[in-house]
C-alpha cells in the first residue's frame, strides 16, 4: 500500500524459497513414488540372532540423494503429505515382506496416531496385508503413547480389531 515499505532479510528470503522447493519436491516425489524404506535389524540380545527389522522411511531424492525423515518429515505434517507417504511405505513393506520374512521374523511399522483415528485404516492395512499375502504375525505396529491420549475409544477400537487379526502392537 501507499507510504508502507517493507524489508526483506535475504536469509529469511532463501528460507522461504527452499520450503516452498521442499514442499513442492515433496508432491512430486509422492507421484513419482520415491519414497522407500530403509530397514533397520532389530536382533534378539539374549543370542545375537536376527528377528526382525524396524521398516524406516527414506526418501530418495532425485538431486540430493537419500534423505532421512528429520529432512522432510516436521514439512510433509505440515502439508497433509505424511499419511499419502505412510501409505506408499506400507504399500512396499507388505510387498517385500513375505521375501524378506521367509525364514520367519517380522517387520514393524510406524504409525502416527493421524492414522490411527481413521475409521477405515484397520480394513485398509488388513486388505494391504491380504493382497500381498503378509501374514499377520509379521507385521508390528510401532504406536507412540501420544496416540492413545487424542479420542482413546477410537484409537483402541482400531488396535483392537488389528490385534484380534493377529497383527502385534507396540
Amino acid at each position: 500500500g501507499r507510504q508502507r515499505y517493507s524489508l526483506v532479510d535475504e536469509h529469511l528470503h532463501d528460507a522461504a524459497l527452499k520450503l516452498l522447493e521442499l514442499e513442492g519436491d515433496l508432491r512430486r516425489a509422492l507421484q513419482r513414488q520415491e519414497f522407500e524404506p530403509y530397514y533397520q535389524p532389530i536382533v534378539s540380545l539374549a543370542d545375537g540372532k536376527l528377528v526382525g527389522f524396524e521398516a524406516l522411511m527414506r526418501w530418495h531424492h532425485p538431486q540430493r540423494g537419500l534423505l532421512v525423515p528429520g529432512e522432510f518429515i516436521a514439512i510433509a505434517e505440515e502439508t497433509g503429505s505424511l499419511e499419502a507417504m505412510d501409505w506408499q511405505l506400507y504399500e512396499l513393506v507388505c510387498a517385500e515382506l513375505p521375501q524378506l520374512c521367509r525364514n520367519g521374523g517380522y517387520a514393524t511399522l510406524n504409525v502416527s496416531p493421524r492414522h490411527l483415528r481413521a475409521p477405515d485404516f484397520d480394513q485398509r492395512l488388513l486388505a494391504l496385508m491380504s493382497r500381498h499375502a503378509v501374514k499377520p504375525g509379521q507385521l508390528r505396529l510401532e504406536v507412540t503413547e501420544g496416540a492413545l491420549l487424542e479420542q482413546p475409544e477410537l484409537v483402541q477400537g482400531c488396535l483392537g480389531r488389528l490385534r484380534d487379526a493377529g497383527v502385534l502392537t507396540l
